[in-house]
């Protein structure tokens, strides 16, 4: 059983440096904490690396979900670093709130870099990583940690946020990249039911290796305050990337149309993206300058006091495997429409959601519709949404959910080599699997090598700022309190 350790500089004396695995892999029962309590199970302590090009100062929603999963799995006694790409003079190791350690790295990565394995061997022994948790199918970073992981007998959990085709050569090409990075992973999450559907016949996956964890909002950041909006007006709110993706070429033929029957009608829309002129020439053909509103790009923490301002919420994306934009309408008390794609229906009760094909003539009738309530009155109050918004999704519950796929994953063991080879031929195809098995046999003869060069053993052991035997933690409740401070 893991030993708490007597000092933080110590190293626990259950810890061994990772090995990549040879013949056969034996599952390290020591290589997570476990405490016992009287009369509960076992709860093990897992030390988590959440890897991903998405991460803030970048907003989106990606990077809400790993940095509030993180608070949250640190919430509930486990260890949390990131592994993410730097952002311009961001670079390096950055803490944040409650002991979130982030290693920015400043080279560039590719689909499959054998030298970003020197970096993240020493992330991962230093800070003594049991699970590699990687978010999102366009990560390059995210298929490199997991190529790597596996390399180094760690367990590996994958979370696709994302739906993809099937028939264009840029779906065909990361199809194929993801069949290979998900071939020998523990275990994957997606955020719908719909993108599990998806992520299982794009990669070829075992169903029962699939987990759905929805996304969350956190209620307290996306509460109604009637008093801010302009009643004497109806006011449709966007938030949204300006991007083809999100549907704005269907906006922009909305905009006209409803504005033309209704007098009282204005938009605000929030966000950036190439998709821009698109809109501005809308505005400019039909002169809605006064009705119109272009925020251009919005802090996470803006966006509230723009949802606030609207009675409306109008998503138009053409596709989405979990919309979160919608769950933060609702919760601000906004009557939400939305196109029907993807895995929106799943996210909301019927009575909180107009669902509209993804054209310009049903989106106009949906909105008509729910304007029309609108001014009759016959729509929920903001406050009672936002009560039943408020008990759909909380990120406890995900983090939750997504200790169980942990705890599951640390049982599997990780396959050996010559069975990650062979998986790697029979699963990927007789060509990807070919020259895939070639690129693991080169990442295992380089991490030996680097193995031989800087022994595992004379790597610095980090201080856990999260987790377990977190030091701030411990400091902060050994801080005496000064008799002589006063409170002012």
């Amino acid at each position: 059983m893991g030993q708490r350790r007597k000092g933080c500089d110590q190293v626990p004396a259950h810890f061994k440096p990772n090995t990549p695995p040879s013949t056969t892999h034996t599952p390290d029962t020591h290589s997570s904490s476990t405490h016992r309590g009287s009369g509960h199970e076992d709860c093990v302590k897992h030390s988590i690396c959440m890897v991903s090009d998405f991460f803030y100062p970048n907003m989106g929603g990606v990077e809400s979900h790993i940095y509030q999963l993180s608070q949250c799995l640190i919430e509930k006694g486990h260890k949390v670093v990131i592994a993410t790409h730097a952002y311009g003079d961001r670079r390096g190791v950055r803490y944040l709130t409650n002991g979130v350690l982030v290693y920015m790295n400043k080279f560039h990565v590719t689909d499959w870099s054998l030298f970003f394995l020197p970096l993240l061997r020493c992330v991962f022994v230093r800070e003594r990583v049991t699970v590699v948790h990687a978010h999102s199918s366009f990560s390059a970073m995210a298929h490199d940690a997991l190529f790597h992981a596996k390399t180094m007998g760690l367990n590996t959990v994958f979370t696709d946020h994302s739906l993809f085709g099937f028939a264009d050569l840029s779906s065909v090409l990361t199809n194929k990249l993801l069949t290979v990075s998900l071939c020998d992973t523990n275990h994957i999450v997606c955020v719908s039911y719909t993108s599990k559907e998806n992520t299982v016949l794009r990669a070829a996956l075992d169903p029962d290796i699939v987990s759905v964890i929805p996304n969350a909002v956190d209620p307290s950041d996306f509460t109604p305050d009637p008093g801010r909006r302009d009643d004497s007006k109806i006011t449709i709110v966007v938030v949204s990337r300006l991007v083809y993706r999100k549907g704005i070429d269907l906006l922009g033929g909305i905009i006209p149309e409803l504005c033309a029957n209704h007098s009282d009608l204005f938009f605000i829309i929030g966000g950036e993206g190439p998709k821009r002129i698109v809109l501005e020439e809308v505005r400019e053909k039909y002169q809605l300058h006064d009705r119109v509103r272009l925020l251009g790009a919005l802090d996470h923490k803006d966006v509230r006091d723009v949802l606030v301002q609207g009675h409306i919420f109008l998503n138009t994306s053409l596709t989405e495997a979990f919309c979160m934009a919608i769950v933060e309408g609702a919760s601000c008390g906004l009557q939400v429409v939305s196109t029907r794609v993807g895995g929106i229906p799943e996210v909301l009760p019927d009575d909180l959601v107009t669902l509209c094909e993804p054209t310009v003539s049903s989106l106009c009738a949906g909105l008509e519709n729910v304007i029309a309530r609108q001014r009759s009155g016959n729509v929920l109050s903001p406050a009672a949404i936002h009560r039943q918004v408020q008990t759909l999704y909380t990120w406890r519950n995900v983090a939750e959910r997504t200790e169980k796929v942990y705890d599951q994953a640390g049982r599997q063991p990780v396959l050996s080599l010559p069975a990650r080879l062979q998986r790697l031929r029979s699963h990927c195809g007789a060509v990807a699997g070919s020259i895939f098995s070639f690129f693991a046999v080169i990442n295992f003869l380089f991490l030996l090598f680097l193995q031989w060069l800087h022994p595992d053993q004379l790597i610095d052991v980090a201080m856990d700022a999260s987790g377990p035997h977190s030091c701030w933690r411990t400091l902060k409740k050994e801080k005496p309190k000064d008799p002589n401070s006063a409170v002012i």
